[in-house]
């Protein structure tokens, strides 16, 4: 199995060559393959190699780096390439592993900043076609399937083996729990036996497949299968794909197609139809002038912890009579905290449309006012979340405390 290892780049020649290099020169085709590729097992670097950089090498003209700092070479091309032309005082230099949650809080600083007009929308336009400059790169950057993980079933088949006679009984009376019990147990597994392997890397980063679905289905067990006929609970494949789906097994997983991908299909097929419902009905809705302010005196009361935060952005609080609107220097200063916030169903304007308090800046920062355009959304998103369920046959059970959900604390 190949296993990944670091070196310290040291030799000052090719120090000054990648600190000095020009970032058009590091996007280059050329400069990827020959710096990065893979030639009959051998590379000349590797990204994640660590380079020192020394002072005066990063940023703008007028705010250089003033100390050398350690980083890795593939951070230090993707900083330079991606974030010093127009970025450096929005993000400053990541220094982190750039996976998916990374890239998420990346993606939302740099809107924040478009819509607060701290940075130009061609700032935003540059990244994104940066995005797609390297995107073909991780055939060359990046691990598919290594022969080790290729290789890994007979190792997990053994250990599927000796767990079978653990939950016998669960697989047995095909009950979820206890065969979920059994899949995250050869998860762990196959996890701990494949940790320096570099093909775990597009599983790690969020980028391609579930390590939860896509790793599972492949190397492990397809694992529980709801019966089309609810009266008859679940069935269980025991089965994997890279070793073949066994015989006795082949007519469960073909009825599987019944209750999950027909089923999306319908909630697809939902989701579609309230989008043009939603659209029908409201698309007559449009906004008052900016600073406009129908003087209701009814909020709702909301706790802005950092998953709501994001979708009250540039809302009115109400603090003290008076209007505070939620923005990134503040939003800190809110976090965690129960505040009165003012709300677009609660609007008292007469006439229908809806006064710029209640429904908050951000569509008079897109420049939107026929706001009823946007209400399909909300059925656009559950129709997202039926076409990502497509790809995702994983059976999850979750304990439900019936008195806390009816609570009203």
């Amino acid at each position: 199995m190949v296993k990944r290892k670091s070196i310290t780049i040291t030799d000052p020649n090719a120090i000054s060559y990648f600190a000095d290099m020009d970032r058009s020169e590091m996007s280059n085709t050329s400069f990827i393959v020959e710096t990065f590729g893979d030639f009959k097992n051998k590379k000349t670097y590797n990204p994640y190699d660590l380079i020192t950089i020394p002072p005066g090498k990063f940023g703008t003209e007028e705010k250089k780096n003033k100390n050398s700092f350690t980083t890795t070479l593939g951070l230090w091309v993707y900083n330079k390439v991606f974030i010093e032309p127009y970025l450096v005082d929005t993000i400053g230099y990541v220094n982190e592993v750039l996976n998916k949650k990374t890239m998420k809080k990346i993606n939302q600083k740099i809107v924040y900043a478009v819509l607060e007009n701290r940075i130009p929308l061609d700032a935003m336009k540059y990244y994104i076609q940066c995005c797609q400059k390297f995107q073909p790169y991780c055939d060359i950057l990046a691990w598919s399937f290594t022969e080790g993980m290729l290789m890994s079933s007979g190792k997990i088949n053994a250990k599927k083996k000796q767990l079978m006679k653990k939950y016998k009984k669960a697989l047995d009376d095909k009950d979820p729990n206890g065969i979920g019990d059994m899949q995250k147990e050869l998860l762990d597994y196959s996890e701990e036996i494949l940790k320096d392997d570099p093909s775990m890397d597009m599983f790690d980063s969020g980028a391609k497949g579930s390590y939860g679905n896509n790793f599972k289905n492949i190397f492990v067990m397809r694992g529980a299968i709801k019966d089309p006929d609810p009266a008859k609970g679940y069935d269980v494949v025991l089965s994997d794909y890279i070793d073949g789906v066994k015989e006795d097994e082949y007519v469960t997983m073909a009825r599987s197609l019944a209750y999950g991908p027909y089923s999306r299909a319908k909630k697809t097929q939902y989701g579609g139809y309230l989008e043009k419902l939603f659209l029908r009905s409201l698309q007559h809705v449009t906004l008052l002038p900016p600073g406009s302010d129908c003087g209701t005196k009814r909020t709702i009361e909301i706790t802005l912890t950092k998953d709501i935060m994001s979708m009250c952005m540039y809302n009115w609080i109400v603090e003290n009579g008076k209007l505070v609107e939620l923005t990134t220097e503040n939003m800190d200063k809110y976090l965690d905290k129960t505040v009165h916030m003012r709300f677009a169903s609660m609007c008292e304007n007469p006439d229908g449309r809806i006064c710029s308090k209640c429904i908050g800046n951000l569509f008079y920062r897109l420049g939107i006012t026929n706001i009823g355009a946007a209400a399909p959304q909300v059925a656009s998103r559950l129709k997202v979340i039926a076409l990502k369920a497509f790809h995702d046959s994983q059976v999850k059970m979750h304990e439900i405390d019936v008195a806390a959900a009816f609570s009203d604390k």
